[in-house]
């Protein structure tokens, strides 16, 4: 983040003037900036989804600096900019603190800065954060999360969207890219996006073909490592163990439990991006977009005929007088 909540914000409120040949030396321009600043909620609201993602963080001190350079004729640096805004932070945490200080002692609070009313809003993203349980004063906005969770055994770290949790923030924002779909990683080969390295990485062995993960027991192959855990699974003789609650299907992971959920909720959300047909499921947006390849997929090892989707081979080979099944096709999903 370009202006961190975590760093170390003390002020000496008698040395908070700024003076150079690029900076905002009157109150009037002190309190225009905090009102830019307030336009770009990415840059100070945790409850805002852009806030964890660095290049929206970066495009929106890039307005600022255009909107601040023009208003006043000035030539501010990027640099520049961040110094201004971390100066106004640091009066905000002064008078935060002075607020908790007067609070605590039962004493009346009035600002320092004749025009903090303008700077208030950033608050609630800089130290120190306040227990509303127990009183201890934190340091970061992390640590503050954490600490709140500890409270009631939750996870720290919750999606707006969806209230999913985790335990790490950097999960979150991989979590929350995928919701806004603003992924940061691409592949080469068809310009698709990726919300982490990981998964493009795994994207790729379908253009290389490479199945890396081999059963030493029958010596299949897959190039997903879940399908070759279920698949080891199986070996175990263990039957699926993650149940619906709503249904008597059962799963042998989470993820799959999750999509099958989606069908009971009846959300399609899932878009194909090439005729906006809506399904419930990633897996099942998936099977969809066989339809509009130019190359059909599944072909019938008897006769040769192709097909879109596994399950017109499927019912294709029942002509022939044999049963396809998906566990025994290469070409299954």
């Amino acid at each position: 983040m370009a202006v961190d909540a975590d760093v170390d914000e003390t002020v000496d409120p008698n040395s908070t003037t700024f003076s150079g040949p690029n900076s905002l030396s009157k109150d009037a321009q002190l309190v225009e900036l905090a009102k830019i600043y307030k336009t770009q909620p990415c840059l100070w609201n945790e409850k805002e989804m852009a806030y964890r993602f660095a290049n929206r963080r970066r495009e929106a001190l890039e307005n600022m600096l255009q909107e601040l350079n023009k208003k006043f004729k000035l030539k501010l640096s990027k640099r520049d900019l961040e110094k201004e805004i971390s100066r106004l932070r640091k009066i905000c945490t002064y008078e935060k603190n002075q607020k908790i200080v007067c609070q605590k002692s039962k004493r009346s609070y009035k600002p320092k800065f004749p025009y903090y009313e303008h700077l208030a809003f950033a608050e609630i993203d800089v130290r120190p954060f306040e227990c509303s349980v127990c009183g201890n004063l934190l340091a970061s906005l992390s640590q503050y999360t954490i600490h709140i969770a500890s409270h009631d055994g939750s996870l720290p770290f919750k999606c707006i969207v969806c209230g999913r949790g985790f335990q790490l923030a950097t999960n979150l924002t991989v979590h929350l890219r995928r919701h806004a779909q603003d992924y940061y990683y691409s592949c080469e080969v068809c310009s698709k996006s990726f919300a982490t390295t990981t998964e493009l990485k795994t994207h790729m062995l379908q253009h290389t073909g490479e199945k890396p993960h081999v059963c030493d027991i029958c010596g299949k192959r897959y190039q997903m490592r879940r399908e070759f855990k279920e698949h080891m699974v199986r070996h175990e003789n263990r039957g699926p163990g993650v149940k619906c609650t709503i249904c008597p299907k059962a799963f042998y992971n989470n993820r799959n439990l999750r999509e099958h959920m989606a069908v009971h909720r009846n959300v399609r959300d899932k878009i194909c991006d090439v005729c906006n047909k809506g399904f419930t499921s990633r897996k099942l947006l998936r099977q969809h977009k066989h339809v509009h390849n130019k190359e059909k997929k599944f072909v019938c090892k008897i006769c040769g005929k192709r097909f879109a989707q596994f399950a017109g081979l499927s019912g294709h080979v029942k002509s022939h007088g044999i049963c396809l099944s998906a566990t025994k096709s290469n070409n299954s999903e």
